[in-house]
């Protein structure tokens, strides 16, 4: 008998739920000032820049809010139905799906 799901993955508490989520942040943290030093020094921007097209990205649904709102369904490139960000391929044709990187 095949064992039950949630013996493979237990529930977690919402505590322990927290505790990873701040670790994922840090280490995303961590992540984006390493890559801003890097185009730094290597490139010579500087933190006007930055601010600069932060603002830039937080206006592009018009408002300036810190927040970007999720990505809309895009069509499948072959068949043009909803695709499902769940899935790599269409659900309707097969077709595997484009990757963005920067969908919310």
């Amino acid at each position: 008998m095949p064992p039950d799901p949630a013996e493979l993955h237990p529930p977690q508490s919402n505590e322990t739920d927290i505790v990873h989520l701040r670790a994922q942040i840090e280490r995303l943290l961590f992540i984006t000032e390493a890559l801003w030093r890097i185009l730094r020094e290597k490139h010579g921007l500087d933190d006007e820049e930055l601010v600069k097209q932060i603002t830039l990205l937080d206006l592009e649904d018009g408002r300036l809010d810190r927040r970007k709102p999720a990505t809309p369904p895009k069509p499948c490139p072959k068949c043009a139905r909803t695709l499902s960000r769940e899935r790599a391929t269409c659900l309707y044709c097969g077709e595997p799906i484009p990757v963005d990187p920067f969908a919310r």
